[in-house]
């Protein structure tokens, strides 16, 4: 058969195109969906020390330690009167040599001077108008109980002495201060067969005196007599150790006591001691410490991933 120009022309395999078409947008697809490497960044550990301010250091002042004072016999209440002694110390019941050089002594009643017992010690006395520390030297024989003969410049002090009488509050004081310093004197009667000694000095009531020989044996106690004087027999002549105790323990040894009727003898001993004010010691010195450090370590949080 014969072709004439009007026949139509079909291409050759149409679905070669097809095919290849598809392949490409495949590529494409997968390319674009393929997998891709993320970069991270993770921020360095940051690590950040601190001093921290040191704590203030320890007060070198330590608060000072002052012993306590023994307590106080409490005041009672009583009537006070003046008198002034006519024969000075020489008029006094206790036999002192001498009376307070500030004038300030006073008597007690019969039934307080208890034998001579409180000779020698001092009593706070308190009036409407002050207080004054007075001596006891004396016994008051026309006074009742809680009635006190004062000497006038002590009731000058704690009242008007036109009033006559005042009211007062008096307590016994216990180791005044400054602690006086004993004395003696041996009566002008004593001998090697009989001694008569009188202690003063000591601030305290007296309780009990003894006497040793030096040469040798044991204290031999000695008696007190109405006029303050302590007296032993048999004893020699000495010298002696005494050793006088008071109503509170107290106790001193006075030395080469010897038998020298009528002179005073002042011993430089004193039968009890006030504590000195000691100032605190001051802690030894040491380097201060060291400042506390903190040492702090922040790691960051990893920072997101880009492609």
């Amino acid at each position: 058969m014969h072709r004439t120009g009007h026949e139509e022309v079909h291409p050759g395999r149409p679905w070669l195109w097809t095919i290849l078409a598809g392949a490409v947008v495949v590529g494409l697809a997968t390319w674009w969906i393929r997998p891709q490497s993320l970069s991270c960044s993770t921020a360095e550990p940051t690590t950040t020390v601190v001093t921290l301010p040191a704590a203030p250091a320890a007060s070198a002042v330590t608060p000072q330690q002052i012993q306590a004072s023994e307590p106080q016999p409490a005041p009672e209440r009583g009537e006070a009167r003046f008198y002034a002694s006519s024969q000075g110390s020489q008029g006094v019941a206790c036999s002192l040599p001498d009376l307070p050089l500030d004038g300030y002594y006073v008597g007690v009643p019969t039934g307080q001077y208890d034998g001579s017992a409180p000779c020698g010690s001092y009593v706070d006395i308190d009036g409407p108008l002050g207080s004054v520390r007075a001596q006891v030297v004396d016994r008051c024989p026309g006074c009742g109980p809680n009635q006190y003969d004062l000497s006038r410049s002590a009731f000058e002090a704690i009242a008007n002495s036109a009033d006559g009488v005042a009211p007062v509050k008096i307590s016994r004081v216990r180791d005044p201060n400054p602690a006086p310093e004993i004395f003696y004197r041996v009566q002008q009667s004593s001998s090697t067969s009989w001694i008569g000694i009188l202690f003063s000095g000591t601030g305290n009531p007296i309780a009990q005196v003894a006497l040793r020989p030096d040469s040798g044996g044991d204290y031999r106690p000695l008696r007190r007599g109405y006029d303050n004087y302590w007296t032993v027999s048999g004893l020699g002549g000495g010298p002696f150790t005494a050793q006088v105790t008071d109503i509170y323990g107290h106790a001193a040894f006075v030395p080469a006591v010897s038998i020298e009727p009528g002179e005073l003898r002042r011993t430089g001993i004193h039968l009890y001691e006030i504590p000195a004010e000691i100032p605190a010691e001051l802690p030894a010195e040491s380097p201060p410490p060291a400042a506390p450090v903190a040492v702090t370590t922040v790691v960051a949080a990893p920072a997101p991933c880009t492609p």
